[in-house]
Formats: structure tokens, C-alpha cells, sequence
């Protein structure tokens, strides 16, 4: 699970902010700290680094705008909220977020001259941030209850389905006052939802029983609960589950880089690398028995050509063998094929008229051929003999005869005529 080091600065000015480090479920994974910025950033390596800021300094609206470009969006955000910003909107910073069920686009707006302070502060410090948001926006969301974040010097008020509003600690009885005069919408049902206020009260002393006393007896329920650690933790899960608007865009926007992303995709990257090398190695494996295979297979040959072609060197077998056979000329293996011909046709012939005769092997070279037959009895097998010398052209010669059950295998020595001891 991926963690997230939330640095919230107190001002720019100072120098000071708290920190604390969460994963993706808001669950605290390393207690906070507080100091300078720069020792957040000995916390950063490895994790998502997000920047929250005095929501004082920060006003969050929304904005009625049909456009659906984001450059376009840009570009209309100051002039639609002009009239109601009392300051020149070439020096503010406009940032849109989520587009809410009624149309309208959720807006941080932020002088220029404070976030670009914000940001030298955290470079000078070596702290990155991927996102900077108000710390409004890490008040949650809570369906039917209005929600107030109470500290030292500021005061956040969030009511269900609305934005947060800010004002300084001072400032909580007037808050308090419009918020319980301001007219309540009206549920699906056509009546007043009651009102439900739930109190983090995260100053250092805490405030007394007294203030919320009387203020019971306007609402129809209220919680109070102290925040002895600060309210860093509960701002930080906030933010991290449902994050409001990042203030890092146009001009602020962060501009990726390789280093940015090789955190996450490292273990890929060695896995790829590792398959690599797994087939890399697998090849030249391979490559090196192909080799062996190679070199004993032209020991074989060279072997092969010597048993064949004695006193030859070892050379390109197809020249080889095709010299040999050239060798004596067209004319003559055209008359050594002939006189195979001739040879098989009176072959045939003999073994047809002899009846039950197969013939099982035939070897044929330098104009002898030798026949080895099975045939019912010795007799037969002396008829077929004496039916390939009928015709005078060629001479038979038996050289064995066996019994194999009921019928003799026979081999007989064929020649041409005047030769008939030649091998």
C-alpha cells in the first residue's frame, strides 16, 4: 500500500510546518512532527508528497460554467468570478475541481504572490508536492451533519454537500450567527432537515463547556470532541480519501519527469530486465549446442565421405557426388540405366510366371543385381533362375536358400551374360 507525507505549512514567513505521513486509507503510518520545512523532506523519499495551506489564504467557491474544455474552463474561471472578488484577477490563481450534480465546478482562488511564496519555501526546503491544497478540504463531508474544525487561529465550517468557510478563531461567534440564521434548504420531503453539529475542538487549551452550552438549545443535536494531538491527522485522512481542489495547475501545474515515476514502476522494470537476461542466456545456451551439434555432425561427414569416397579430401558433398557421376560420361549411366531396365523387365517376368513368388529386396550395382525371394519351395525358386537365363543375355547364380516354415527365402545372384563369377 502506497503512502502519502502531508506537510501543512502554518505561513510562509515563518518557515515552520507539521507533518505526518499516511496510507491510502487516511491510517496514520508515522506519528506527526512539527519544525522547519525542511525536515519534512527527510521524510518524502519514496511516497507521494501533498501540501496543505491556511485555508485563510484560500477561497473556495463554485462556479455556474457550461464549458467543458479544461484550457478553455481556465481561461473563463476569473472572469465569471470577478464580481464577486474585491481583488484585481490578473493577481489571483483560479483552479477548478469536481463537476457537482447541479453543474456547477467546485474553485480554489488564491493570490499568486502567496502560492508562489509557498512554493520557493517548500524548494528551498527540498520538499516536492504532487498536489497543494487548502486545509478546508480535509474536513470531511458528512451527510446531515455540519462540521466545524476548531484551533488556535483558525476556524473551519463545513456544511453537508457545501464548501468549507474559513474565518480566524476570533471570528467564531459571527460565524456561529450566520450559520444558524442562514435558511436551510429544504429536503426531498418539503421539510426543514434538523440541525446537526459535530465540533473538533483542536486547541491547545480547548474551549469551555459554557460556549457550547448555549448553543445546544438552537440545534437539535451536538457533539463536541477534543483533538489533544492537533488536528493534522484528521485533515491529512481527509484530503488523502477525497481530495479537494489541487491548486498546482496552469502555469503551477507539476511537470513530470522519469525519476517521478520509477519509484513505481522499478519493480516492473527489474522484472523485465530479469526476463531479458533469462533469454539472453537461454540463447547462447542454446547457440552453444547448436555448435556442438555443428562441428560433431561435420566430424560425421568428414568420416562419411572418406568411407565413401576413399583418398578424397573433405569438400562440398553435392560437387562431390556429382563429380563421381559425371565421371564417366553421359553415354555411360545413360547405358547402365538401360541395362538395369532390361535387367528388371526379365526379372519380372520370371517371378510372375513362377506363381506365389514375391520379391523382398533388390540391390542393383555396376550391372550385377542381387534378388533376395520368398517362394513356396527350393523348385520354385530354381524355375525363377532358370527363366532369367532363357533368353542367353544375362547369367543367375543361387548363393543360399533357407527354410522359413512353409516357404524358402532365396537370394540369387543376377549378371550379364560372359560374366558370371564378377562381383
Amino acid at each position: 500500500m502506497s503512502e502519502t507525507l502531508v506537510v501543512r505549512l502554518r505561513a510562509s514567513d515563518t518557515g515552520l510546518a507539521e507533518w505526518i505521513v499516511v496510507d491510502d486509507t487516511g491510517a496514520c503510518t508515522q506519528a506527526p512532527a512539527a519544525g522547519p520545512v525542511a525536515g519534512a523532506a527527510e521524510h518524502a523519499s519514496g511516497r507521494r508528497v501533498v501540501c496543505l495551506l491556511p485555508s485563510t489564504r484560500v477561497l473556495r467557491t463554485r462556479a455556474d460554467l457550461p464549458v467543458r474544455n479544461q484550457s478553455r474552463l481556465a481561461l473563463a474561471l476569473p472572469f465569471a468570478l470577478e464580481d464577486l472578488l474585491a481583488e484585481d484577477i490578473d493577481d489571483l490563481h483560479f483552479a477548478s475541481g469536481m463537476r457537482h450534480t447541479d453543474g456547477r465546478i467546485s474553485v480554489a482562488v488564491i493570490r499568486r504572490t502567496h502560492l508562489e511564496d509557498c512554493l520557493a519555501l517548500l524548494a528551498e526546503a527540498g520538499v516536492a508536492p504532487k498536489a497543494i491544497f487548502a486545509d478546508s478540504d480535509g474536513v470531511a463531508d458528512l451527510v446531515g451533519t455540519t462540521t466545524i474544525l476548531l484551533e488556535d487561529t483558525q476556524v473551519i465550517l463545513r456544511d453537508p454537500g457545501g464548501d468549507a468557510v474559513a474565518a480566524e478563531t476570533d471570528g467564531l461567534d459571527a460565524l456561529l450567527s450566520l450559520w444558524l440564521t442562514q435558511t436551510r434548504p429544504a429536503s426531498d420531503d418539503s421539510t426543514t432537515p434538523p440541525r446537526q453539529l459535530q465540533i473538533y475542538d483542536a486547541t491547545t487549551d480547548g474551549w469551555p463547556n459554557s460556549v457550547w452550552e448555549g448553543l445546544q438549545e438552537q440545534v437539535q443535536s451536538l457533539e463536541v470532541r477534543r483533538l489533544p494531538d492537533g488536528a493534522l491527522a484528521r485533515l491529512a485522512a481527509g484530503v488523502v480519501v477525497s481530495p479537494g481542489v489541487n491548486l498546482l495547475q496552469g502555469r503551477y501545474a507539476t511537470r513530470s519527469t522519469f525519476a517521478s515515476y520509477w519509484p513505481r514502476w522499478r519493480l516492473a522494470a527489474a522484472l523485465i530486465a530479469a526476463l531479458g537476461l533469462a533469454m539472453l542466456l537461454n540463447a547462447g545456451i542454446d547457440t552453444w549446442h547448436l555448435k556442438r551439434e555443428s562441428a560433431a555432425l561435420e566430424t560425421e561427414l568428414s568420416q562419411a565421405i572418406g568411407h565413401t569416397f576413399p583418398g578424397s579430401a573433405a569438400q562440398d558433398v553435392r560437387a562431390l557426388v556429382d563429380q563421381r557421376l559425371q565421371a564417366g560420361g553421359p553415354q555411360q549411366g545413360l547405358a547402365t540405366g538401360r541395362q538395369f531396365l532390361d535387367t528388371l523387365r526379365t526379372v519380372a517376368g520370371a517371378v510372375s510366371r513362377t506363381g506365389n513368388a514375391r520379391i523382398e529386396a533388390l540391390n542393383f550395382r555396376t550391372g550385377i543385381m542381387e534378388l533376395t525371394l520368398r517362394v513356396p519351395s527350393a523348385d520354385s525358386l530354381d524355375s525363377i533362375r532358370k527363366l532369367v537365363t532363357e533368353g542367353g543375355q544375362l547369367n543367375a547364380e543361387i548363393q543360399s536358400s533357407n527354410a522359413e516354415g512353409e516357404q524358402i527365402q532365396g537370394r540369387i545372384r543376377i549378371t550379364p551374360a560372359g560374366k558370371p563369377g564378377e562381383a
